[in-house]
C-alpha cells in the first residue's frame, strides 16, 4: 500500500508541477484596496453603537444589516487539526506526522521550491514564501476524508454537494468551483459522482 501511495504521489506531483501556472497556481493581481485580513489569534471587538439621538427610532436598523454575513474561508478538518489555506506547512506536518512521501521541484512562479507531501488520504501542495512553505492546495486521495462542511467525500452525489454549498459556483468541464475570499473548494464530477475534491488558495501579488 505504501509503495502504491508513493507511486501515485510521484505521478500526480509530476503532472501537477508540469502544469505550473495553470489552474490554482495562477497568480492574480492584488486589488487596489485589499480588505484587511484578520490575524489568527488576535482579539477582535465590535465598535460600540452610537448613542441614539432624541427622536430617533430605537429599532432602526443600520444600513447593511440585511446583507448576508461573510462565510469563513474554506479549510479542511483532518482529525482534530484544521488545515488552513496559505498556512505554514510546518505546523501541518507537525500535527499530521511524517508524510508517506515528499516530492519537490523548483517553482516556476516563485523564487524557491514547490513541494508535495503525501499522506494516505490527502496530498498537500505548497509554494515558497520566503524561507517557509505555505499550503497551496490539498487533494483528496480516498473516501475516508470528508469536507469540513457537510461531510462530502469522493463518490458522494452531485446533489449532496449542491445541498451543502449552494448554487454560487463556477462550472468548467465537470469542475464545480466554490470561492470564499482567497480560498476555493473544487469538486470534479463524473457520472453524477464526486471524482475529486480540491481545497485551494488564490495567490495574489
Amino acid at each position: 500500500m505504501r509503495k502504491l501511495v508513493l507511486l501515485l504521489v510521484l505521478i500526480f506531483a509530476v503532472f501537477m508541477l508540469a502544469a505550473c501556472g495553470g489552474g490554482q497556481a495562477e497568480v492574480v493581481p492584488e486589488p487596489a484596496d485589499p480588505e484587511p485580513q484578520e490575524v489568527e489569534g488576535a482579539a477582535t471587538s465590535e465598535p460600540a453603537p452610537a448613542p441614539t439621538e432624541p427622536g430617533e427610532a430605537e429599532d432602526a436598523a443600520p444600513a447593511g444589516d440585511n446583507e448576508p454575513e461573510a462565510q469563513p474561508d474554506f479549510a479542511l478538518l483532518v482529525g482534530d487539526y484544521l488545515i488552513e489555506m496559505d498556512q505554514d506547512v510546518a505546523y501541518v506536518l507537525a500535527a499530521l506526522g511524517e508524510p508517506l512521501g515528499e516530492f519537490e521541484e523548483p517553482s516556476c512562479a516563485f523564487d524557491g521550491i514547490d513541494r508535495v507531501f503525501a499522506y494516505s488520504d490527502i496530498q498537500i501542495h505548497t509554494y515558497p514564501v520566503g524561507d517557509s512553505d505555505h499550503v497551496h492546495t490539498v487533494f483528496f486521495l480516498s473516501d475516508l476524508v470528508r469536507t469540513t462542511e457537510g461531510g462530502i467525500r469522493l463518490n458522494s452525489d452531485l446533489q449532496a454537494v449542491l445541498d451543502v454549498y449552494g448554487d454560487d459556483y463556477e462550472y468548467d468541464s465537470g469542475m464545480y468551483t466554490f470561492t470564499r475570499g482567497l480560498t476555493t473548494l473544487e469538486f470534479l464530477i463524473r457520472d453524477g459522482k464526486v471524482a475529486n475534491i480540491i481545497y485551494g488558495f488564490i495567490i495574489v501579488e
